[in-house]
């Protein structure tokens, strides 16, 4: 059993094929290398949704973002990554479909993974590389607080 959501979410997420290119070296949590093709997992927010059960149970929305740096020196180049943003966007909701969700930490049951938001969030000076951000809106229910 995970310890944190994203501990989680960071085991999940290595088992996607769009992001398995990666090597695990090159995966980080809360910030991403300036000189290579790599990514980071950011938490945004953890928030109750509604109000509690009255057994004290409580419907959550965990929010992160995925930050991936991507060659972006040509349209050719900028074409693609947005269309991989696109497949990871599809590959989230498929996964819900599937209900394959992520592990979660004691008491923590997930019922929807979905990207939220997506596309280029800044690039380098020159443009050579940017980094594309996916949001993450990971919905759970909170078992016995």
């Amino acid at each position: 059993m995970v310890q944190s959501i994203i501990e989680g979410l960071r085991n999940y997420l290595a088992e996607c094929p769009l992001l398995a290119e990666i090597p695990v070296r090159d995966r980080h949590v809360n910030w991403t290398a300036a000189d290579k093709h790599n990514y980071g997992i950011f938490q945004d927010d953890n928030v109750p949704i509604g109000e509690p059960y009255i057994n004290g149970d409580q419907e959550m929305l965990y929010t992160a973002q995925i930050n991936v740096r991507k060659l972006t020196d040509s349209d050719l180049k900028r074409l693609e990554a947005s269309a991989w943003v696109e497949r990871l966007q599809l590959w989230l909701q498929a996964q819900t479909k599937a209900d394959n969700l992520p592990e979660m930490p004691k008491n923590c049951v997930p019922t929807e993974i979905e990207a939220t938001n997506a596309g280029l969030l800044d690039t380098d000076a020159v443009g050579n590389k940017g980094v594309y951000m996916v949001q993450i809106a990971l919905t759970y229910t909170n078992y016995g607080g």
